[in-house]
């Protein structure tokens, strides 16, 4: 019972820090949490240590549990481990790859394009899209690496990309562009097309925190 309360306060708190309902830098109150989650204080803390190991929070002492911010160096290095793994993923294992979601998302991209402005759809299938691919890939170590890249990456884009509805558009277009040659198995533009929009999605995001004047450090 005491792992079961344990897991569930680390995955409520994950994913609102995830999803940015716990923004960085603000301080935790753990009463509030224990209210929130109803659990006791024991699986609150030791699922806050376990965030902590994981680098989505800090302990202070004295002073509380802060959520980690997100800096421009994580930014970087988000970025870097994406385009080190996502191409050698497609090169390895494109055949692995699930079609059937991949036209799922398709369809669901194009119609993004068309609709109404929509920041949190796009996020959610910017990341869906992605998880897809690197699926295929059945090496758990690098599952577990990216697991942890893209809950990051998540925190990037929400707190980037509120503003930034054109560079979204641009996006999912890349992102058609990207099944169009998994679904062909062309290796040589599926790499190509993920490196294109990895480098872009990186520089939009660099320049909206600096436009939005959003503290990285």
């Amino acid at each position: 019972m005491g792992t079961n309360l344990k897991n569930k306060a680390y995955d409520i708190i994950k994913q609102r820090i995830i999803h940015c309902e716990y923004k960085p830098n603000t301080f935790l109150n753990e009463t509030s949490l224990i209210q929130e989650i109803d659990a006791s204080r024991t699986p609150i803390r030791e699922a806050l240590n376990k965030l902590e190991q994981e680098g989505f929070v800090q302990i202070l002492a004295k002073r509380g549990v802060m959520v980690t911010n997100v800096t421009m160096t994580e930014i970087h290095q988000t970025f870097e481990a994406r385009l080190l793994l996502e191409p050698y993923i497609i090169t390895h294992y494109i055949q692995s790859i699930d079609l059937n979601r991949l036209t799922q998302l398709y369809t669901e991209n194009k119609a993004l394009i068309e609709a109404e402005p929509n920041p949190d759809g796009f996020c959610h299938l910017d990341d869906v899209l992605h998880r897809v691919i690197s699926s295929a890939c059945p090496n758990k170590y690098i599952l577990e690496t990216l697991e942890h890249i893209y809950n990051q990456n998540m925190r990037i884009r929400i707190l980037s990309g509120r503003n930034i509805w054109e560079r979204h558009v641009e996006a999912a277009r890349e992102h058609l562009d990207l099944m169009t040659a998994i679904m062909n198995y062309d290796i040589e533009e599926a790499v190509k097309h993920t490196i294109n929009h990895l480098i872009k999605s990186k520089e939009a995001a660099i320049q909206s925190f600096i436009n939005e004047q959003i503290p990285v450090n």
